[in-house]
């Protein structure tokens, strides 16, 4: 009987403590709910600075099981020939979500320790200290509707991070994409 007691209250403790083997909690790259990236995306905007007209293509899949987002941005206009490839996913090392920003103009990263939260995910990139430059840019995609979402560019030329509009595109889910 006395085996049987410790034998219980040696797996109830056990069951309390944390486990090891537990798998730290992510973000997901992919919004919870009733919105899918998936498809092609006609967004219309204003580089709010200049007042310049800016119209672009994305087209939206997960990737990975679902665990990353691949979005695919390319320019209509203005016609610079902007083409851009963004993967969203969860990084476990550092515990946030990621993007890698790879376009024909260049490179960046941007992280978001908070996720998607009421359907809007904030990706800021890291402070720079470089002169003449931004100190940091960062990008909000909003969810709007099941078949609408907005991505604004915000830019800071300081290093107190006070952010000035740059760029608003409103998406609609194109028609003719089937799901």
């Amino acid at each position: 009987m006395r085996v049987s007691f410790c034998t219980l209250l040696l797996f109830a403790l056990l069951a309390a403590l944390p486990s090891t083997a537990q798998t730290s909690p992510t973000l997901p790259a992919v919004p919870a709910g009733n919105f899918h990236f998936d498809g092609t995306w006609d967004c219309t905007g204003t580089f709010l600075r200049s007042g310049k007209t800016h119209k672009a293509t994305f087209t939206g899949t997960p990737i990975l099981g679902s665990t990353w987002l691949e979005l695919t941005e390319q320019d209509i206009e203005p016609a610079t020939g902007y083409l851009a490839k963004y993967l969203i996913g969860y990084d476990s090392q550092q515990k946030r979500l990621v993007e890698f920003d790879a376009n024909n103009f260049g490179a960046a990263m941007y992280s978001s320790t908070d996720g998607w939260k009421n359907d809007v995910l904030t990706m800021t990139s890291p402070v720079a200290d470089t002169p003449n430059s931004y100190a940091a840019n960062r990008f909000l995609y909003t969810i709007t509707s099941p078949k609408t979402f907005t991505v604004d560019w915000q830019i800071s030329k300081t290093s107190t991070l006070v952010w000035v509009p740059s760029d608003h595109l409103e998406c609609t889910l194109r028609s003719t994409t089937i799901r």
